[in-house]
């Protein structure tokens, strides 16, 4: 492990992001965090510096402002920062019916978890791709697999993570770099998603993993050379299940799920 390379990660303060940062932080993997201002990196940073005795940074800022994604670029570069692992956690999603959506909510989704991660995965790779060893890994939904009503935009940004990580995987065939992207289900990571996998029944129960857990098993598979990863055992036997239902089937269960 090169002492001088760091492990970004976005959207770093909460959640997945959060556990990512830790369990990377516990593999001894410098770190730069990034979140929206006023969410405490800082203390953070301090944390895993302490605990683990690596070099913990962070940049707070608005990916979905028009230069959001070129201020983290620009600050990694001007500080001469090298970056050989990228996390393209920080997303966004709201759910209910399409008429009901503020057209700041709609653009939000788009402008963070479609344009913003593209910005930055086009960014970073040429930086990524001069290790002898890099990764990217991008967090998309298991929802991506289904049509999802009163979840459509958001799993829709999701479903696009999906095929863009896939087509560089190809793309980078015969280089360095290796993409990974994991499809989670139900993670819990705050009171709306707690009551959100309340909602969806057994299903949502059983197959809700922690942040942590999320964390532990993309991170192992990155390394191994997974492509493709669906955390949890559940997760896993409702995906193949998936596969032998008719989609209308399905589609109308998740209806009647996510109407509630």
């Amino acid at each position: 492990m090169d002492k001088n390379c760091f492990t970004l990660v976005t959207g770093a303060s909460t959640g997945i992001g959060r556990a990512i940062a830790r369990e990377m932080a516990s593999r001894r993997h410098n770190l730069i965090l990034h979140s929206l201002p006023d969410e405490n990196l800082s203390g953070l940073c301090k944390e895993l510096n302490d605990k683990y005795k690596v070099q913990v940074l962070f940049f707070e800022s608005d990916l979905t402002a028009k230069d959001g994604p070129q201020s983290l670029f620009e600050f990694v570069k001007e500080n001469g920062y090298r970056i050989n692992i990228l996390v393209n956690n920080a997303g966004i999603g709201f759910d209910g019916p399409i008429e009901n959506y503020q057209l700041k909510e709609i653009d939000d989704m788009i402008l963070l978890n479609i344009r913003a991660l593209t910005h930055i995965t086009h960014f970073f790779t040429g930086e990524l791709k001069t290790h002898l060893e890099s990764y990217i890994l991008f967090i998309s939904s298991f929802g991506t697999y289904v049509p999802t009503a009163y979840k459509s935009i958001y799993l829709a940004s999701k479903s696009y993570i999906y095929y863009l990580a896939r087509a560089l995987q190809s793309e980078f065939t015969g280089t360095s770099l290796r993409t990974c992207v994991i499809l989670p289900s139900a993670v819990a990571t705050n009171k709306h998603t707690l009551d959100r996998i309340k909602r969806g029944g057994w299903a949502g129960r059983v197959s809700a993993l922690s942040p942590e857990k999320v964390a532990s098993i993309s991170i192992k598979g990155m390394f191994r050379g997974r492509k493709v990863i669906i955390p949890g055992n559940f997760t896993n036997m409702f995906f193949y299940l998936g596969r032998i239902i008719p989609e209308g089937i399905i589609i109308g269960i998740t209806r009647r799920i996510f109407s509630r």
